[in-house]
């Protein structure tokens, strides 16, 4: 909440200014707070503003920056053939402003879009190539996140060595930093690994501590998933009891995102729709 105070604070100056250049990083400023505080729709406003200053002004940076964000927007709300779109646009901006540590980020993201489509082959591609740019730069954060997606893959695709391996490394790194988010979904993602192995008491040894940093966090999709795994691993053992008390808080997170996200692709769709009926009137 205070980064979004802080930036619509810098808009407002930049507002009364009339700088285009910083409208258009305040926007952007903006738009990342908001979606990060789950608001899709304000936050796709902003970065869509920010974008066609940044057109206007001819800023490369600016609108692979704002294009990536609207390619997040559409990740979170699982819209996969617009977040594609908008990442693709991001890399190609990014690239040609020469911003080598977007530029992987937005490879990362590409090939997360995959993970999500099941793609493994593409998502590997891209984690890999994303990788090696982030160990270039010596981002360790950008290194986390490609370790963390490639193990995910290897999960996937049953190579658990090579998952652990990557675990391993991710969560090095997360623990240098005391990220709690970041250990509580790398102790998951172990959790994942050995259920997929049917070692259900490593599983859940995994899980219930993945849990106990999720505690700490706000971030309500890392217990959602860490319910939603403990859940299946009891259903596997029989234990129905416990099986029905962590699908019940699954469903819950569940219904409650769920009733969110279809709030707001519907009022994104609209204002998509108004777009191209105002671009059809004008070409009329």
């Amino acid at each position: 909440m205070r980064s979004w105070l802080l930036a619509r604070e810098a808009e407002r100056d930049a507002e009364v200014m009339g700088d285009k250049s910083l409208l258009a990083k305040a926007g952007v400023l903006a738009a990342n707070a908001l979606w990060k505080m789950g608001d899709y729709v304000t936050a796709q406003k902003h970065y869509i503003k920010a974008s066609e200053y940044c057109l206007e002004l001819n800023d490369r940076n600016g609108l692979g920056n704002a294009l990536c964000g609207l390619g997040i927007v559409h990740a979170s709300l699982k819209d996969y053939p617009q977040a594609l779109n908008y990442f693709e646009k991001a890399l190609t901006e990014s690239e040609a402003a020469g911003n080598q540590k977007r530029s992987a980020n937005c490879i990362g993201n590409i090939g997360s879009v995959y993970h999500y489509l099941e793609n493994y082959t593409k998502a590997e591609a891209f984690f890999h190539k994303a990788l090696e740019i982030h160990e270039q730069l010596n981002d360790s954060n950008g290194i986390a996140n490609m370790l963390n997606g490639l193990a995910g893959v290897k999960v996937y695709q049953g190579n658990f060595n090579e998952a652990h391996g990557y675990l391993d490394r991710y969560m090095a790194i997360q623990t240098t930093a005391e990220n709690n988010y970041g250990i509580a979904t790398g102790l998951m993602n172990y959790g994942i690994l050995y259920y997929k192995k049917s070692d259900y008491k490593q599983a859940i040894h995994f899980l219930e501590k993945a849990m106990l940093h999720a505690d700490s966090t706000k971030v309500r999709s890392v217990k959602y998933g860490i319910h939603k795994n403990l859940a299946d691993v009891y259903t596997d053992m029989g234990k129905s009891e416990k099986a029905l008390e962590h699908y019940t808080h699954y469903f819950e997170i569940e219904k409650e995102m769920k009733a969110k996200e279809i709030k707001q692709k519907a009022e994104m769709f609209g204002r998509r729709k108004e777009a191209e009926t105002a671009a059809e009137k004008k070409r009329s």
